[in-house]
């Protein structure tokens, strides 16, 4: 679904600006709350007598979810750059391959892929950030 339109400038600050809301979004409602859990869950390990052995064993336990989470997280936001990067080489690839020799028809030619490329991506944010949220709870609600 395209979103209108725009120059490349605007459209690739529109895709940072959405995907910062989207990573603020996931920090505050799923990732703190976890986090907070966790190191609730890790101040618990302080109240028994346990061996060193058994109480770093009870602090990785504790945190081990919100790890997986914050994985889940990185291993999304990678997947989407290496994308978005692999679609502006593309272009770039285009650009090279239609052997145009005037500059600003080179110019044009790159604009209008790349204006394509972010607005596919900026569209896509939605469903990333979905199957984020899909994750995380997965992992939340996972038998401890």
């Amino acid at each position: 679904m395209a979103t209108g339109g725009g120059t490349a400038p605007k459209l690739q600050s529109r895709l940072q600006s959405q995907t910062e809301e989207m990573l603020e979004e996931v920090e505050y409602t799923k990732l703190r709350p976890m986090r907070k859990e966790a190191f609730l869950n890790m101040a618990k390990c302080c109240d028994g007598p346990l061996s060193r052995e058994a109480f770093q064993g009870c602090l990785q336990r504790a945190g081990h979810a919100e790890e997986r989470a914050q994985g889940v997280l990185q291993q999304e936001v990678n997947i989407f750059q290496d994308r978005l990067q692999r679609a502006v080489a593309a272009c770039q690839d285009e650009v090279r391959d239609r052997g145009l020799t005037n500059q600003d028809r080179i110019s044009a030619h790159f604009d209008r892929c790349l204006c394509k490329v972010l607005d596919k991506h900026i569209a896509m944010v939605p469903t990333i950030q979905k199957r984020i949220l899909q994750s995380i709870d997965a992992i939340a609600n996972a038998p401890k």
